[in-house]
C-alpha cells in the first residue's frame, strides 16, 4: 500500500457518505449505520476475538451459505462476525444466520478506521469472498499476524489488467495474501501474475456448485405449487432497463398462457417500489411478497421484494430467466436455478460468469435470447414442453456433478490457517456486556453468572453478604471470596512506583477493550484456550473515574489449593520435582510467545497435586521471539534474591539457595516439550 492510496481514500470519505446520502433516497437503509462505516460503534465483548468473514454482498453471502455453516459448526463456542457493504446483504445475514453471527458494515479502508475495526474485533483470522482484497485492511492483518484467506477466488482477465495498471497505487499487496482459494485454474494463475506466491494460490472450484436447497425450501414451494397450479417463471435479478424487456415478452406469454404468473425479483431493493409502480403501468395486476400477498388467479405478477427467498422462487418456477444479461450488467451466477431443476433462459450479456454459462451451452443447459421477442419465444417453447425442461435440468445437473467439494476443501482451508487454540473452549461467546452506567462498562461470562450486578466489584457488597473469606496483601488488598460453589478473587487495579504515591489508582483513558481489567480478562481467556496453566476470568470493568482517567477491577477464579511459591518457601524446601515443574510452565508459558510483565515467586504457584500455575497478567501479552525470555527469567530470579534478603533481615524463613534450587528450575524450563 501506497502514500498516495492513504492520501486518496481520506479524501474520498465525505463522497462515499454522499453516495450513502443518495442511495438513501431509495433504500433508508443506507442512511442507518453510519457509525461502522468508519468503526465508531461500540463493540460487544462477545464479538471479539473470533472469526471475521467478509461477503461484500448479497451475491457472496449466498454463496458462503454452506461455508459459513459449516465454520459455525466446526467452531461452534467461536465469535464469528460477518461484515459486508450493501444494507441487502446485512438483512440476509441476519435473516439466515440469526443470532450466531454479529453482522457488521465493514468500515471505510481507511488507516485509522481499519485500525480501530481491527482494535475493536481483535479477530484472529480473516476470510475474503471472491476479490475484496482492501489494502488498509490488509496491512493490519499483517502487522497483527493474523491469517488472510481469500476464498472462492475470481479474477477476470479485465480485473488483472485494472490491477496491474493501479499497481502504482495499490503496492504489492498480493504479496501478502495468506491463503488463495482460486474457483478455476486461469484465476489461480491471474492471481500468481498479480504477486500472489505460487504456494499459496489453489484451485477448489467455485461455492456454488456445492449449492444445495433446504429441505424447508422444497416443502414450501411443492405447497405453493399445489395452490397455484398454472404455469410460473422467475425473472430474477433484473435490473434498471430490463425490467420493460421482461414485461413485454410477458404480454406475449399471456396470448397464449393466460394463466401464467411472472414472478418478478429486481436484484437491488430500492427499486422495489419503481418496479411495481412499472408493472401497473404496463396494466398487469400485480401482488406484494413483502405484504404478504399470494397472486389470485387474476394477478399475473408477484413481485419478490423480500430478502433471502431466491431460492424459493427459482425451486417454484418452471423456468428461471438469469437477470443482469439482457442489458450489459454481465450476467448472475446461474447454479442457483440449476440446484433447485430449473431450466435456465440468458441474455447474450454474461461476461462475469462465462465459463459456467459456456458450459451450461455446450451440455445444452440452456437457451437464449437477444430481446424480449426472444426471450418470449423461448419461454413459451419451455413452458409448452415438459420433456424440453426436464432434458436441460438433467444436462444441467450431469454437467456439474463432478465439481462439488469446494465448501469441504475450502472449510480444510479454514482449519488449517486459523490458530489451533481457537476452539469450542475459547468462550469469549459466552461474555456478556453490561453499561450500567454511561462511562461503565462490564464483561461477564454468562456461562458462570445467572446474574450480574455492578455491587460484585466492591468488597463493601460481599462484606455485607459475609461471602469474604480471605484477602491478600502487597501494592494493595485483594479479595477472596466464596459465593455458593464459586471461589473468586477481586481486584482492583492500582498504580505502582513514584506515581502511584501522587495518583492512587486512575489510568489515562483509552479504547475500553484496551484497558487493563479488560486486556488481562481476554489475554487469561485466549490462555486458557491454549490449554496454559492460568486462572480462568470471570468479570472486569472499566469505570470513567470523574474528570479524568479510568479505574479498573476484575474478577477470577481462585485455584483450589494452591499456594504461591513466597508462601511455600516460608513453610519448607521445594523438592527437585517441584522445581521442575515450576520450570516447565514458565516454558509453556514463553512457547506460547506469552510475555509476563511481572514473573516473580508471588505469581507462581503449586496446587495440592503439585500442577504449577502462572497468575497476575496485568500489562501482558504476546510477543516473537526474542531476549525477553531470558529477561523474564532474570526478573524471577531476582525476585527469589530480594524476598531472600527481606526474610533474612525479618530474621524468618525462607527455603531458598539459588545453588542448589535454581538449576533445577531451569532444567525443568530447558527440558519442557
Amino acid at each position: 500500500m501506497t502514500a498516495a492510496y492513504r492520501l486518496l481514500i481520506r479524501l474520498l470519505v465525505p463522497f462515499v457518505f454522499v453516495y450513502l446520502w443518495l442511495r438513501g433516497r431509495k433504500a433508508p437503509a443506507y442512511r442507518q449505520r453510519w457509525c461502522e462505516r468508519l468503526a465508531r460503534q461500540a463493540v460487544p465483548a462477545a464479538a471479539r476475538g473470533g472469526i471475521l468473514i467478509h461477503c461484500v454482498s448479497v451475491g457472496e453471502t449466498v454463496a458462503a451459505r454452506q461455508l459459513i455453516t459449516q465454520i459455525l459448526a466446526r467452531y461452534p463456542g467461536v465469535p464469528v462476525t460477518l461484515s459486508s457493504m450493501t444494507p441487502t446483504a446485512a438483512s440476509l445475514a441476519q435473516q439466515v444466520f440469526g443470532e450466531r453471527v454479529h453482522h457488521v458494515y465493514l468500515p471505510i479502508d481507511t488507516p485509522a478506521a481499519m485500525a480501530r475495526f481491527f482494535n475493536k474485533f481483535a479477530p484472529e483470522a480473516v476470510v475474503v469472498l471472491e476479490t475484496e482484497v482492501w489494502p488498509c485492511m490488509l496491512r493490519e492483518t499483517v502487522q497483527r499476524q493474523i491469517p488472510f484467506m481469500l476464498l472462492n477466488a475470481r479474477l477476470s482477465e479485465k480485473s488483472l489488467h485494472s490491477y496491474q495498471r493501479y499497481s502504482w497505487l495499490l503496492g504489492n499487496i498480493w504479496r501478502q495474501l495468506t491463503w488463495v482459494a482460486a474457483q478455476n485454474s486461469a484465476s489461480q494463475q491471474r492471481f500468481i501474475t498479480l504477486g500472489v506466491p505460487a504456494e499459496r494460490a489453489v484451485v477448489r472450484g467455485n461455492l456454488k456448485f456445492d449449492s444445495q436447497v433446504p429441505a424447508a425450501v422444497w416443502t414450501q414451494a411443492n405447497a405453493l405449487k399445489q395452490q397455484l397450479q398454472r404455469p410460473v417463471w422467475v425473472a430474477a435479478s433484473t435490473h434498471k432497463g430490463e425490467d420493460e424487456m421482461v414485461l413485454a415478452a410477458f404480454h406475449q406469454v399471456l396470448q397464449q398462457h393466460a394463466d401464467a404468473l411472472l414472478i418478478l425479483v429486481p436484484r437491488h431493493p430500492e427499486r422495489f417500489a419503481s418496479v411495481a409502480d412499472l408493472v401497473r403501468e404496463q396494466g398487469f395486476k400485480l401482488a406484494i411478497r413483502s405484504q404478504q400477498q399470494q397472486p389470485t388467479a387474476q394477478q399475473q405478477v408477484w413481485l419478490g421484494d423480500t430478502m433471502g427467498e431466491l431460492l424459493l422462487w427459482y425451486a417454484l418456477a418452471d423456468v428461471a430467466f438469469i437477470g443482469g444479461s439482457l442489458i450489459t450488467r454481465g450476467g448472475h451466477n446461474p447454479l442457483e436455478p440449476v440446484a433447485t431443476d430449473t431450466a435456465v433462459v440468458s441474455g447474450p450479456h454474461v461476461f462475469n460468469f462465462q465459463e459456467i454459462f459456456q458450459r451450461l451451452a455446450d451440455a445444452q443447459a440452456v437457451l437464449w435470447a437477444d430481446n424480449s421477442g426472444q426471450l418470449a419465444e423461448q419461454l413459451l417453447t419451455l413452458l409448452a414442453d415438459a420433456p424440453q425442461r426436464q432434458a436441460m435440468q438433467q444436462a444441467a445437473r450431469d454437467e456439474f456433478a463432478q465439481d462439488q467439494g469446494a465448501t469441504a476443501a475450502m472449510l480444510a482451508d479454514v482449519v488449517r490457517h486459523v490458530p489451533n487454540w481457537l476452539q469450542e473452549n475459547y468462550a469469549m461467546s459466552n461474555v456478556e456486556t453490561l453499561t450500567p452506567v454511561t462511562g461503565e462498562e462490564i464483561w461477564y461470562r454468562k456461562d458462570r453468572f445467572e446474574h450480574f450486578d455492578a455491587a460484585y466489584f466492591d468488597a463493601a457488597h460481599w462484606h455485607n453478604e459475609a461471602k469474604i473469606v480471605g484477602a491478600a496483601t502487597g501494592r494493595s488488598t485483594a479479595w477472596f471470596i466464596r459465593d455458593g460453589a464459586q471461589a473468586m478473587l477481586l481486584r482492583h487495579y492500582y498504580r505502582g512506583g513514584l506515581v502511584g504515591k501522587i495518583n492512587r489508582d486512575r489510568f489515562k483513558r483509552e479504547p475500553i477493550a484496551q484497558s487493563r481489567a479488560m486486556a488481562e480478562f481476554e489475554l487469561l481467556m485466549q490462555l486458557r484456550a491454549r490449554g496454559l496453566p492460568v486462572p480462568e476470568p470471570l468479570a472486569a470493568r472499566y469505570k470513567n473515574a470523574p474528570a479524568w482517567g479510568y479505574r479498573a477491577d476484575i474478577l477470577v477464579e481462585v485455584i483450589p489449593n494452591a499456594k504461591d511459591v513466597f508462601k511455600l518457601l516460608g513453610e519448607q524446601q521445594l523438592e527437585a520435582a517441584q522445581w521442575h515443574v515450576l520450570g516447565a510452565a514458565i516454558r509453556q508459558l514463553h512457547d506460547a510467545e506469552v510475555y509476563h510483565s511481572d514473573l516473580n515467586c508471588h505469581n507462581i504457584m503449586l496446587d495440592a497435586e503439585d500442577k504449577a500455575w502462572i497468575v497476575d497478567f496485568d500489562k501482558c501479552g504476546f510477543r516473537s521471539p526474542g531476549e525477553w525470555r531470558d529477561a523474564n527469567l532474570a526478573r524471577l530470579l531476582r525476585s527469589f534474591h530480594k524476598e531472600l534478603a527481606k526474610a533474612e533481615e525479618a530474621k524468618r524463613n525462607f527455603h531458598w539457595q539459588e545453588a542448589r534450587d535454581w538449576p533445577l528450575l531451569l532444567a525443568g524450563y530447558q527440558h519442557a516439550s
